[in-house]
């Protein structure tokens, strides 16, 4: 498996960083990130920051929630883009073993967001801090200097659940037509329908929320940390059955 991971994930970067649309997704996603975070705290911090149940990173990081679109289309076009160009066939000759396969997909993508969202994360909040003054929450707090972190991990972990969706689905317009609606109409309105509210507070994006923030809500029915982890346990999931699908499906 060793011997025939690292050709594959050379392959798979190459692959990946020579598409044009790859690099725009990533550039869309820290300007999105950055930008309209950046936007909301200019314009309503101050207000924000006044407000009794005001929590810093919910303000600061909101530019996420535009962000997913961009992670999303990425996610599908490294992978459920590989059947509709046609070209799903050589990668298999060229690397038979499925889950080296799916394991070099998986974590070129990774990476690619990893390095992108651990640049637009510090640069949104030194830039918030600024536009606040003294009003803002240091960076060097620990709390915040968890979120910040969560906040990385969480789209890292979102770009892999979406990749393995989008590769259970095998068609790139399928796959963004329905995890873009989701994460992005779907998701938030469901929290706030009161018989499900609960129960929506296990979805990825909720949870992924829930880890952002600073202190719980009264309605979360876990803390930061076990968020977190209810975000690694879809991810890997959602693995298991990209893998199971993809090891006894023809391309």
């Amino acid at each position: 498996m060793r011997t025939v991971l690292a050709p594959a994930l050379r392959a798979e970067w190459i692959k990946a960083t020579s598409l044009r649309s790859i690099w725009l997704c990533l550039a869309i996603f820290v300007v999105g990130v950055a930008g309209i975070g950046i936007a909301v705290v200019a314009s309503i911090g101050d207000v924000e920051a006044r407000q009794p149940d005001y929590d810093p990173s919910t303000v600061a990081f909101y530019g996420l929630n535009f962000g997913h679109v961009a992670v999303i289309v990425l996610a599908v076009l490294l992978t459920a883009g590989e059947y509709n160009r046609h070209t799903i066939h050589a990668s298999l000759v060229a690397v038979p073993k499925r889950a080296a396969f799916l394991a070099a997909k998986l974590g070129v993508g990774a990476v690619l967001v990893l390095l992108a969202s651990a640049f637009a994360v510090p640069l949104t909040l030194l830039t918030a801090r600024a536009v606040l003054g003294p009003t803002a929450v240091p960076v060097t707090e620990p709390a915040m200097l968890r979120s910040a972190v969560a906040a990385v991990l969480y789209v890292t972990l979102l770009t892999v659940l979406c990749m393995n969706i989008a590769m259970l689905i095998r068609n790139q317009a399928g796959a963004i037509g329905l995890l873009v609606p989701f994460f992005f109409l779907l998701s938030p309105l469901l929290e706030l329908v009161p018989v499900v509210q609960e129960a929506a507070a296990f979805l990825p994006d909720r949870a992924g929320a829930t880890a952002l923030r600073l202190e719980s809500r009264p309605t979360d029915p876990f803390g930061p940390l076990t968020a977190m982890g209810v975000v690694i346990c879809w991810a890997v999931a959602s693995g298991i059955g990209a893998w199971a699908a993809l090891r006894h499906r023809d391309a």
